[in-house]
Order: structure tokens, then C-alpha cells, then sequence
């Protein structure tokens, strides 16, 4: 149960607020209290004790926030939200710096309230110290699926593994994780968190990131190459340090660039994750990018290769893959073009557009994969759901025993 309180300079309002709060399924307790943002400072006793401060105020300016930053700076533990009518982005910026994580426009949307109260509700019980796994995803080539399973494999954590995750994306062309599952823009992107690393903290963390899930958020990439050639691995070292804390999994789309900024959040990974398909192309690139990852000193141990849209009748078999590589197949997933393209379409999860598909559940074992569980394989929600077709996933991704190798062209 979270504890909130209401400063609304509207008494028409309170109530409509109070209505809100009550239809969106989140225990709370609930004190309300008249004024404006200006006169935060007279209601500090109040303050100290709630969870989520909600501001109602409409005629909020910039100007007007210094009593929220005060009232977060005093009081570690607390959560903002501001309610007022169409947000500049002038208004978004000085929120987020002063550290409010959820700025809503009035006339107030049930589900992106019901979202906001969830998520502070999953912050107050989380509480505990976390060790997070982190584990990057990359390709040597680009149509892989890369950042599909990435986002699909934090969603899918996030809503059946019930764990904290944060999937943050690292590809420096065009990243586009975040618009798989969500509709609108990112409150900040990771060059934008970069750009303010001196400043990094919880509350400065939490103002960057997006919000898709109770327990999941995602850090946009740039989107921008020009933006993205100024991050800095001292920048990346900063961010891990403090997600590891608060996620149970990050997840890392690293995409196929490999350079020093990659090479950095590789090395911190507790597995890499590298995607293939099964053509001649991932053949070649594939191996040289393991060379890469040998001379880096990676164990194989480290290493999982992950086929995507696998095909039993491809020229390329696993067998070939695996004789190439020196590696064995991890795990691989069907191919189910049409719910992949309809997830992509709408930018949902595919948990959301196609919960019960094979690619669905191929992903949720990828996460039993990475993430085992401490009960055993048959104590799983898959395995609860749909034990006929778990059990012949499990079977289908026994490593067969190796064929000759392709004869590969003079230099590769």
C-alpha cells in the first residue's frame, strides 16, 4: 500500500483525482490537502511521510518547482507526480531535472495513471538491494531480430518472471527499442542521461527512463549517430554501477557495432547473447565476430548463440553453425513471421499481440535460459500452461552432435 497526498489548488478537482486514484487498482491510502506547487514549503510536516506526492496545479510554471525539488532532496524515498493541463516541454525538462518521474495532463488518462501508481507501488516494495544479471544482446549482421528478442525477453521477465528489468539500448545508428513497446517519445534518452552523468543519481535514473511495465523500464537510445559518437565508456561504467542496484535483469541491446563503447558493456555482461540466422553470411561474419570475442579474453562459457527464425530445411544447419562457430546453439526460435510483423506494426510486446504463439514461449524458455529458476523447469508458468509444448521445446534445443564444416572462401 503506498501513501499518498494530494495538493490540489483546485477543491473541484480533488474529488475527480480521488476517483481516479480509487479506479486504478493500486492499494493506497489517501490524504488531500488545498494549495498551489508555490506553497509546497508550508506543507513539509505532511510531505515527509507520504510516498507519492501529487501536485495538482494549473498554472504550474518552471519557476514554480523549487518547492518540489526541495521536498525530493529532503525526503530520499519520495515520488512526484504533477497533474496540470497540456505540459510544455519546457515544463518536462525542469520536472525531470529536479527529479519528478511523472508528469500527467489534465483531463487525467485512467491507464496512464493506473501505469504511474504501479510503478511506484513496484518501488516501494522493491526495497531490497539487488545484484542485477546483465546480459547483452548483438549480431554480426544487421535482420537479425536483435533488438525483437531483447524487448520481447525483458517484457516477457518483467510480466510472468516477475522480476525488475531494464532494457537499455546501445545501438548508435538508429535506435529504435523503445517503439516496440511503447506509443509516445521517451522522457530522455541515454545520450541526454550521459550528457548530465556528474549528476547521476536514483532520482535523476528515474526521471530518464521509460516506463512500459510495473516492472520494467527502458533507457531510448540516442537515435542519433552524431549523439551517440559522444558517449563514453566512463559514462557507461557510471550507469551500470547504479542499475545493478536497482534491477533484478538489465538487458543491453548492443546491436552490431563493435567498438569501444560495446566492448565496455561486454565486458561488464554476465552473458552475450550473439544472434544468427542460418544463411552464409552469418556464417562468415559470425565467426570472425567470435574471434573478436576471444581475443577479448571472453570465456566460452560467456558466449550463448541464439538462432533466430530457425528453419529445420535451411542449407545451413545448426550442426553446420555449431562446427563453425566452436560453439554450441544455446537456443533457437521459430520463425513466425506474420505475429513478429503485427507486434513491429502496433509496437507492442508479442506477450501482448500473440501471448500463447511459439515465439512466444520460445522466448519465455530463453528466459528460463538466461535466468534460471530456483524451483526447477517444471515449476514454471510455461510449464504450468502448456507442459506438452514446453517439454518438446526443451527437446528441440538438445544440441545435435556436429557435422563437418562448410569449406569456407581463402581469408575468412
Amino acid at each position: 500500500m503506498i501513501d499518498i497526498l494530494l495538493i490540489s489548488s483546485s477543491a473541484e478537482r480533488t474529488p475527480q483525482i480521488a476517483a481516479r486514484l480509487e479506479a486504478s487498482g493500486v492499494a493506497f491510502r489517501l490524504r488531500t490537502l488545498h494549495g498551489a506547487a508555490k506553497q509546497l514549503r508550508v506543507h513539509a510536516a505532511a510531505i515527509k511521510s507520504a510516498d507519492l506526492l501529487i501536485v495538482d496545479d494549473a498554472e504550474l510554471t518552471p519557476r514554480e518547482l523549487g518547492g518540489v525539488e526541495e521536498a525530493l532532496s529532503h525526503t530520499p524515498h519520495l515520488h512526484c507526480m504533477l497533474v496540470t493541463p497540456t505540459p510544455s516541454t519546457t515544463l518536462l525538462m525542469a520536472a525531470m531535472r529536479v527529479g519528478v518521474r511523472h508528469v500527467l495532463s489534465w483531463p487525467l488518462d485512467e491507464h496512464e495513471l493506473a501505469d504511474a501508481l504501479a510503478h511506484v507501488s513496484s518501488k516501494k516494495t522493491a526495497g531490497v538491494r539487488r545484484d542485477g544479471r546483465v546480459v547483452s544482446f548483438t549480431s554480426c549482421k544487421g535482420g537479425s531480430g536483435t533488438t525483437l528478442i531483447a524487448v520481447n525477453l525483458a517484457y516477457t521477465l518483467a510480466a510472468l518472471r516477475d522480476k525488475r528489468v531494464l532494457l537499455i539500448d546501445l545501438n548508435q545508428q538508429f535506435a529504435d527499442a523503445s517503439l516496440l513497446v511503447a506509443d509516445k517519445p521517451p522522457p530522455a534518452t541515454l545520450a541526454d542521461l550521459c550528457a548530465q552523468i556528474d549528476r547521476l543519481d536514483v532520482a535523476l535514473f528515474e526521471a530518464c527512463v521509460m516506463h512500459v511495465h510495473a516492472n520494467l523500464d527502458v533507457l531510448a537510445g540516442a537515435g542519433d549517430p552524431v549523439k551517440s559518437g559522444e558517449l563514453r565508456a566512463a559514462h557507461l561504467e557510471r550507469l551500470l554501477t547504479l542499475v545493478r542496484e536497482q534491477y533484478d535483469a538489465v538487458l543491453i541491446d548492443v546491436g552490431q557495432n563493435i567498438n569501444p563503447l560495446a566492448i565496455h558493456a561486454l565486458d561488464h555482461s554476465d552473458s552475450i547473447c550473439m544472434v544468427v540466422r542460418q544463411n552464409m553470411l552469418y556464417l562468415h561474419a559470425g565467426r570472425r565476430m567470435l574471434d573478436i570475442f576471444k581475443e577479448l579474453g571472453y570465456p566460452a562459457s560467456k558466449l550463448k548463440l541464439i538462432v533466430n527464425q530457425y528453419d529445420r530445411h535451411a542449407r545451413v544447419t545448426l550442426a553446420m553453425l555449431e562446427a563453425t562457430f566452436g560453439v554450441k546453439v544455446a537456443h533457437q526460435l521459430p520463425r513466425d513471421e506474420k505475429q513478429a510483423t503485427e507486434a513491429l506494426d502496433h509496437g507492442v510486446p508479442l506477450m501482448t499481440s500473440a501471448k500463447g504463439s511459439a515465439l512466444t514461449q520460445s522466448i519465455a524458455l530463453l528466459g528460463d535460459l538466461l535466468w534460471p529458476r530456483t524451483t526447477g523447469p517444471d515449476k514454471s508458468v510455461l510449464a504450468r500452461l502448456f507442459p506438452g509444448r514446453v517439454k518438446a521445446q526443451r527437446a528441440s534445443n538438445t544440441a545435435s552432435v556436429p557435422k563437418a564444416p562448410p569449406q569456407l572462401k581463402a581469408g575468412h
